[in-house]
């Protein structure tokens, strides 16, 4: 029995649970939607791992916000932040699928979402700088944080260091920014296209 099961009495080791990850990809099928998830998890010694599960999620699937409103599967979007309760019976396919019991909705931060082009990447001070070359008013120069998710183009979690001059990116990003040229902001996802 899974821990979508309600009369599972091994409920608890048979769950995994999703903390703060962010959804990815949504597909309708037939009877089900199939929201692939990327988070992090913690192994032995302390080291850090970014799992990707597709969550089949279906009509007993529970959904809400963070304060507990009831919410529906159409109001799941690429992109959100979800924390999630699925089976630990899993497929093996890449990425593995679960049935997923229940989702809540976190909090979005406030961004915004620009596609450009890498002018430089200073890994020393955490900082890329993006946009047209020889126009600062044309550039954004972005500080990456602990927090920062850098993704390859295949959506794998990769280091500020495998970033290169020239490659095209999508940038997600406070909404506010500082008035300097070029103007300086946090960024909080970089995805490689």
């Amino acid at each position: 029995m899974s821990c979508c099961d309600h009369n599972s009495s091994k409920n608890a080791d048979s769950c995994i649970r999703i903390k703060n990850g962010v959804i990815d990809e949504i597909r309708q099928g037939e009877q089900e939607s199939f929201v692939t998830v990327t988070y992090k998890t913690s192994g032995e010694f302390g080291l850090k791992f970014v799992t990707t599960v597709t969550l089949a999620a279906g009509e007993n699937t529970e959904v809400q916000d963070e304060s507990g409103q009831k919410k529906s599967l159409k109001d799941l979007k690429e992109g959100m932040r979800i924390d999630a309760i699925a089976s630990s019976e899993m497929t093996r396919s890449l990425p593995p699928q679960t049935a997923v019991c229940k989702i809540r909705i976190l909090k979005e931060k406030k961004y915004r979402t620009t596609e450009t082009r890498i002018l430089m990447v200073d890994v020393r001070n955490h900082i890329l700088y993006t946009g047209v070359p020889g126009q600062p008013s044309r550039q954004i120069k972005f500080t990456i944080s602990k927090e920062t998710r850098i993704l390859s183009r295949r959506g794998m979690q990769i280091h500020l260091w495998n970033l290169r001059r020239g490659q095209f990116v999508r940038v997600q990003y406070a909404d506010f920014q500082t008035s300097s040229i070029p103007p300086q902001t946090a960024a909080y996802r970089i995805q490689v296209l």
